[in-house]
C-alpha cells in the first residue's frame, strides 16, 4: 500500500486504486494437515499459513506495468507442469472491494501486502518439488513477477498445546 486507508467504502474505487503502489506475485501456502487439526479444535485457520517460507513473494512490480489489475493472467507450475492459470478478471470481488472490507476492520498502511486469492488448481506439493509462478499482461510476462522456489522440509513437527 502506498497511502494509508482507513474504512474506505466500496464505492471509493478510485481512492483504493490510488493507494496501491504496485503489485507482486505470492504463493500462499497452507499446511492442510494443520488446518484440519485447527478446524477440529476450533483454532484460527491462520495457524496453518504461518510457517517459515510459506508465503514467498516476487519482486515488486511497479503499478505502471499493470494498468488494469483486473485484466492480468496468473500462473503456477510445479516441477514444470501447469497447476494453476487464470485471469484476475474472474475474481469474485474486485480489488477496491477487498481493500474496503479489510480497511473496515483495520487500517492499511504503506508497505502492507494484501493477498487477493488464487486461481483454481490448488494442490499438494512435496519435499523437493519446485514451484514457479508468474504474471502476464496482454500476453507479455512481467519479469519482476517471476518467482521460483523449492519445497523444503520443516524442521520439527507442529504441535498446538494451549
Amino acid at each position: 500500500m502506498g497511502k494509508p486507508l482507513s474504512n474506505i467504502s466500496s464505492s471509493s474505487e478510485s481512492i483504493a486504486m490510488e493507494a496501491i503502489d504496485g503489485y507482486a506475485v505470492a504463493v500462499d501456502m497452507t499446511a492442510r494437515n494443520v488446518q484440519d487439526e485447527c478446524k477440529k479444535k476450533g483454532l484460527p485457520w491462520t495457524i496453518p499459513k504461518g510457517f517459515d517460507t510459506f508465503c514467498p513473494i516476487s519482486d515488486f512490480i511497479p503499478k505502471a506495468k499493470i494498468p488494469d489489475p483486473h485484466q492480468v493472467d496468473l500462473w503456477l507450475d510445479v516441477n514444470g507442469k501447469r497447476r494453476q492459470q487464470d485471469s484476475t478478471a474472474l475474481m469474485l470481488f474486485r480489488i477496491p472491494r477487498i481493500l474496503s472490507e479489510i480497511s473496515g476492520v483495520m487500517r492499511l498502511d504503506p508497505g502492507d501486502i494484501v493477498l487477493t486469492g488464487t486461481p483454481k488448481g490448488v494442490g499438494e506439493v512435496t519435499l523437493g518439488d519446485t514451484m514457479s509462478a508468474g504474471v502476464q499482461v496482454d500476453g507479455q510476462a512481467i519479469s519482476e513477477g517471476e518467482l521460483r522456489v523449492s519445497v523444503e522440509d520443516r524442521l520439527g513437527g507442529y504441535v498446538h498445546e494451549p
